[in-house]
């Protein structure tokens, strides 16, 4: 039984109320359905409230005896947060206020446990968690199939895909199948870099339910991950968005602009959506779009609007956020698009369908000689203050006019991506993020200035321990057109799979990925260079930790630095 089917099938004991429209504080948790909780967590979700539905549902875990609505708490809770110690105590919960007596009552205890089962392994309980996946699985054995798809979707979530694999063989083997068996097995091949095994997984989930989203999108990661993009582009068009408000109008009320419109005197909206990595990766595109119709106007996110606007003149460039509130201007379009429809809208098949690689974002020259300044100023005060250079007599501030043949190899350094929240977008985050202490470690000391481009919660990491200095002009950054300023006067750039890493290899500086063992789609199964970008390296992790991937590139790094020495001296 597929998740939908089992919340169902636990929560119809109550009707629904529609609690949604009206304040939490007026509402009586006995007079609060599971159905009308969950309606009011998403609508306050969808408006970014997303503090204040978590408080609800702890609330609600913390006060309710009402196990239904205890359930709905605790699924929703293990949707859209990483706190799975609330999650177990609130299944812990549930379970001890469910009766016994009934065959069917254990059999919804039995589901209950597989949702507790989840949430332990997802805390990191593996033993405790397996142990209660086994136990259903031999005390209600119509839950078989169940136990199966959420065993093996909680090892692919924790990083032990050959353990998923193991998994699904022995269940596919000896069990019915189902959609969802299909679907996790042809994920955690795709994750093990084996795509051209998963799209037959993949595609046994689709003649089982050919409407099933879920596979049909995990289907067209793995085409494009193996390299079919004819397919796989096709596939990836059909799914729904990810932008925080489905009901916005440039979605709802306009159509989606897909191949074979003649865009001639059209008017079209493209709208930024996923991350920011992903609109700079996939904006390569839009020149030959800008060729064709008669006016595009391109919706980012604040970090992305100056970036964009500087780079593609010819576009109407605004805020996601401010069109979203201009319903009215529905009449000024044509068709509308998310960003990353573009490679299928422009027809790729093939890697010799990818635009010739230019840079193809701008840097005004100002600012990058603003930029160049404050590095050179930077470096210059941590030169002297580790004696490399001496402080003039009146100690005023120096700028150093230096020639590449005199000053060190510079390095900028990405250790982590966004602060993410949803259970499912944490556990990936864990995939590809490290800390500053282990790059720090991997990678110094070393003969090079580094600098800091970490953004958001997790620079608050970097810290000075009397070892090799980490340079940080991260407060002169507002914005991705900042960063990208920054990085013109660096020479290398080394990151985590996240969006400095697309920024720096989009204006074509030297870039090394330290990749995640899961490769995302986008870099393949394996190999060291992508067409995506040619001046990018790639780094592949061999194992969940990314220890020992740090340090095959803090190798690198030393040799890389010793050539730059013999080279430019």
């Amino acid at each position: 039984m597929a998740d939908k089917e089992m919340k169902q099938r636990m929560l119809r004991q109550e009707s629904y109320e529609d609690v949604s429209s009206q304040p939490f504080s007026l509402l009586s948790l006995e007079k609060l359905s599971p159905q009308g909780f969950t309606a009011l967590c998403e609508k306050m979700l969808a408006q970014g409230e997303a503090a204040s539905a978590v408080k609800i549902a702890v609330q609600v875990g913390h006060e309710s005896k009402d196990v239904p609505l205890l359930i709905a708490a605790g699924m929703w809770l293990s949707s859209y947060t990483a706190r799975h110690d609330i999650v177990i105590a609130i299944f812990k919960k549930a379970l001890l206020l469910m009766p016994e007596g009934t065959a069917l009552l254990a059999s919804l205890r039995g589901e209950l446990k597989v949702f507790l089962a989840g949430a332990l392994m997802a805390a990191g309980q593996h033993e405790q968690a397996v142990a209660m996946f086994m136990e259903v699985a031999q005390t209600c054995p119509e839950h078989r199939v169940i136990v199966g798809e959420h065993l093996s979707m909680m090892l692919l979530e924790v990083g032990m895909p050959d353990q998923a694999v193991a998994v699904l063989e022995a269940w596919l083997k000896e069990g019915p199948a189902s959609v969802s068996l299909y679907n996790n097995m042809g994920c955690a091949l795709e994750r093990l870099n084996r795509s051209e095994e998963a799209l037959r997984y993949y595609r046994k989930g689709i003649d089982l339910s050919s409407m099933h989203e879920a596979v049909s999108f995990g289907y067209a990661i793995s085409l494009l991950k193996a390299g079919h993009f004819e397919e796989g582009f096709q596939r990836y068009v059909q799914r729904t968005p990810r932008i925080p408000d489905l009901t916005c109008w440039f979605y709802k009320k306009l159509p989606r602009l897909t191949q074979g419109v003649n865009l001639a005197g059209k008017y079209l909206l493209f709208y930024q959506e996923q991350g920011l990595g992903d609109t700079i990766q996939f904006i390569r595109f839009l020149p030959e779009i800008l060729r064709r119709a008669e006016k595009v106007t391109i919706a980012v996110m604040a970090p992305l609007y100056r970036l964009i606007k500087e780079s593609f003149p010819q576009a109407d460039v605004c805020l996601i956020s401010t069109l979203a509130q201009e319903s009215e201007r529905i009449a000024d379009f044509h068709f509308s698009c998310p960003i990353p429809d573009l490679p299928y809208v422009c027809g790729m098949k093939t890697w010799a369908d990818l635009p010739a690689f230019s840079p193809y974002l701008t840097v005004p020259l100002a600012r990058q000689k603003g930029f160049a300044r404050l590095v050179a100023d930077v470096v210059h005060k941590a030169d002297c203050a580790c004696g490399r250079a001496v402080v003039m007599p009146d100690n005023r501030s120096v700028v150093v006019t230096e020639s590449p043949a005199k000053r060190r190899l510079r390095v900028g350094l990405v250790w982590a991506g966004e602060e993410r929240f949803t259970a499912q977008d944490v556990a990936a985050d864990k995939r590809r993020s490290t800390s500053f202490e282990q790059i720090i470690q991997a990678l110094a000391p070393v003969k090079a200035d580094l600098f800091n481009l970490q953004y958001g919660a997790k620079r608050s990491e970097l810290h000075q321990d009397g070892g090799q200095p980490v340079l940080d002009l991260m407060d002169d950054v507002q914005d991705m057109a900042d960063t990208a300023a920054l990085m013109e006067s660096l020479d290398l750039i080394i990151s985590v799979d996240t969006a400095p890493l697309h920024l720096a290899a989009a204006l074509g500086r030297e870039v090394w990925l330290i990749s995640r063992w899961d490769a995302c789609w986008r870099w393949g199964d394996e190999g060291e260079r992508t067409p995506w970008y040619p001046s990018m390296r790639i780094f592949r992790a061999q194992e969940l930790s990314l220890e020992p991937v740090l340090k095959q590139a803090g190798v690198c790094l030393r040799e890389y630095v010793a050539r730059w020495e013999k080279e430019e001296n």
